[in-house]
């Protein structure tokens, strides 16, 4: 940086005027020779002479603003904020950004019928002249960029490139805007803020993440216009939207089981529904004929557990008949013993009466036994024959059971289009593991199916069309849910990306902020700091900038806001917030107005102090403070240029001003005293 200039600074006016602009360097010293080589210091963009005639107070007069801080004084009514109002209008800054008159023209001056404005800007490589002639009859503008005239377009785009906003209250605070300040949500300062002293594609990531954000939330909701219905398996949700007031209204309700419908309809639909009936008939026949070929398969194999049942039996019936022979055998030897019985009984009799009792209870008992077991084999012969005439009767229903199977089943495979040797397709597989086991659940099934199929016969007459274009709406609807889940992802891997992209450098940036703000609190024992405040971290809009200061060592920080702080405190915490962000150097130039006007002399002070610490630094941008008056014995600094304004019926032109007699005077004056 080259060193500060303190080059001369010059007033015009014509003869018939009474309003004039002197500047003053700080420290009185001579520079009328100096011309501008001072631009060196001049960031791009910054204001290196404002010329006025016939606007507002002013009838002619040039002013010639320095690089660092400069500060406006004079009475109220001179004219200081004239000049604000010219830097505004000249770089196509809106009258509301004022606050002032509403209309253009109202800014000529009275009895004037045009006025016009002109501001030249620093630019590497060749600096920037606009121009702005205002005619207060119509409240037209002529516009003329670097002697050439153009748009109002023109003259936007070109202030938008060197970074000047005069529509952002964290660059420009008019006087009438100073209250408004703190008036400001932290979503408001968060994107001021951004657009000040941000890098120039923070905000546009900001604005980016927040269309992302709202896509994201459309995209979320599957909107129908004015009418949207949603079925769970129990209830009907109905979503509707005003055609008059467009807000939204819900209502839900139960889903009655399906009945019957019984409107009668043409013989012609009745036959296409019974074309239909017959061709599902036929699919579920198809898997009839299966379900059947595998019941058989199943009975087979019951049959042939029972023959093995009958097998066994046969075995038990040979071991009975081998049983009751040896029973026989004994009987007949017991028959060949009771030959002898007689001579027996009488040589028992003499023996022992009692062996003879023995001997005929034996008897009695084989001979009960004999005719059980006779009886038992009787029955067994019965029970053999019957089922060996039910096992030749069941080979032959196996033998036409399994002929007719075949039979279905190359009939089934015929139908379906494959092959003899073709085993079943995974399809059918699947389908036939989802129907029922048994032959009675097949045919309650079909019982069933059959049922619904003559509910057809009482749809009403438009029903096939409507279900034609129900499934095609439902096909479309399917697609266009595929495209929007995957614009759905898109949109999140995008606000992925752009959050990274934003958040944290802005996280930095407000760090930035803190460090400065705070330590401006500290320097006049009172406590202050700066965070991004956001309730939810996806909801990009809401994202803030909070401030919040504590000026009694007996109170906690409080939110800055416009009720709780006195009108001093409100313009303290403003002043040191602008000052936080002057470091940052993002934007050429910063202007304030009459922000000391409530402030008590004390924090006056040294508000003060900061301003000229920090807004006299080689780092740091152009910056214009406007005050009526100053405290007296205020630290100056070489880089400070002072633009004292005053106006009145005897006041000096400009051509007559000898700034070299003054600062003589001044000194002799000092040295008598």
């Amino acid at each position: 940086m080259a060193e500060p200039s303190k080059r001369q600074r010059l007033s015009h006016i014509n003869s018939s005027s009474q309003t004039s602009s002197k500047s003053l360097p700080s420290i009185f010293t001579d520079s009328q020779d100096e011309g501008l080589e001072g631009e060196g210091r001049f960031v791009e963009g910054s204001i290196l002479r404002i010329t006025m005639k016939n606007f507002l107070t002013y009838d002619y007069s040039v002013v010639h603003p320095g690089p660092n801080l400069n500060m406006i004084v004079g009475a109220n009514g001179t004219g200081k904020s004239s000049i604000v109002c010219a830097i505004c209008l000249c770089l196509a800054g809106k009258t509301a950004v004022l606050g002032r008159g509403d209309k253009v023209g109202l800014y000529v001056k009275r009895g004037c019928k045009k006025g016009h404005v002109e501001i030249e800007l620093y630019k590497r490589g060749g600096n920037v002249v606009i121009f702005r002639e205002i005619h207060a009859e119509n409240n037209q503008s002529l516009w003329m960029l670097n002697d050439r005239q153009c748009s109002q377009k023109a003259v936007e785009e070109e202030v938008k490139a060197l970074r000047i906003q005069v529509s952002n209250l964290c660059q420009f605070l008019p006087q009438e805007k100073v209250g408004e300040f703190a008036k400001m949500s932290k979503i408001e300062l968060l994107e001021a803020t951004e657009k000040s002293v941000g890098p120039p594609e923070m905000y546009e990531y900001h604005c980016e993440l927040k269309n992302f954000r709202n896509k994201e939330r459309e995209l979320e909701v599957i909107e129908e216009p004015y009418l949207k219905v949603l079925y769970t398996t129990e209830e009907r949700y109905t979503v509707k939207r005003s055609f008059y007031s467009n807000k939204i209204s819900t209502s839900n309700s139960v889903v009655h089981p399906s009945q019957y419908l019984t409107i009668t309809v043409d013989a012609e639909e009745k036959r296409q529904l019974e074309e239909l009936e017959r061709q599902q008939h036929l699919k579920t026949f198809q898997y009839i004929i299966l379900l059947k070929v595998l019941a058989l398969d199943r009975r087979d194999n019951e049959l042939l557990a029972e023959k093995k049942g009958l097998s066994e039996l046969k075995g038990k019936k040979r071991q009975l008949e081998q049983k009751i022979s040896t029973k026989q055998d004994s009987l007949k030897q017991m028959e060949q013993n009771i030959i002898d019985l007689t001579k027996i009984e009488e040589e028992t009799k003499r023996k022992n009466c009692s062996c003879k009792s023995k001997l005929t209870m034996e008897k009695v008992h084989l001979a009960l036994e004999t005719v059980g077991l006779t009886a038992e084999k009787n029955k067994l012969e019965n029970d053999c024959r019957e089922g060996a005439s039910e096992l030749r009767t069941t080979d032959q229903r196996k033998v036409q059971l399994t002929d007719q199977c075949k039979g279905l089943l190359k009939r089934a495979k015929a139908i379906c289009k494959m092959q003899p040797d073709q085993s079943l397709p995974e399809d059918l597989r699947n389908a036939f593991s989802k129907l029922p086991d048994t032959l009675d659940e097949v045919d309650a099934m079909l019982n069933e199916e059959r049922s619904r199929a003559e509910c057809f016969t009482g749809l009403s007459e438009n029903v096939v069309d409507e279900y034609n274009r129900r499934e095609q709406e439902i096909k479309q609807m399917e697609k266009e849910l595929e495209e929007k889940s995957n614009a759905l992802n898109a949109y999140r891997q995008n606000i992925s990306e752009a959050k990274e992209r934003w958040l944290n450098p802005l996280k930095h940036l407000v760090e930035q902020i803190n460090e400065k703000f705070s330590a401006f609190f500290r320097s006049m024992q009172c406590a202050g700091e700066v965070d991004l405040h956001s309730e939810n971290e996806e909801e990009y809009d809401k994202y803030g900038i909070r401030i919040r200061v504590k000026f009694h060592a007996t109170t906690q920080l409080h939110e800055l806001t416009p009720y709780h702080q006195s009108g001093g405190e409100r313009s303290v915490s403003t002043m040191l917030y602008l000052m936080a962000l002057q470091e940052l150097n993002r934007c050429p130039f910063r202007v304030v107005d009459e922000i000391n006007q409530g402030m008590d002399p004390v924090n006056e002070r040294r508000v003060f102090d900061i301003v000229v610490r920090t807004a006299c630094k080689e780092t740091t941008s152009q910056y214009f403070f406007i005050t009526p008056k100053l405290l007296q014995n205020l630290t100056y600094a070489e880089e400070m240029t002072i633009l004292c304004i005053h106006n009145g019926p005897h006041m000096l032109s400009p051509n007559q001003w000898d700034e070299r007699a003054f600062v003589r005077r001044c000194l002799e004056r000092k040295a008598r005293a």
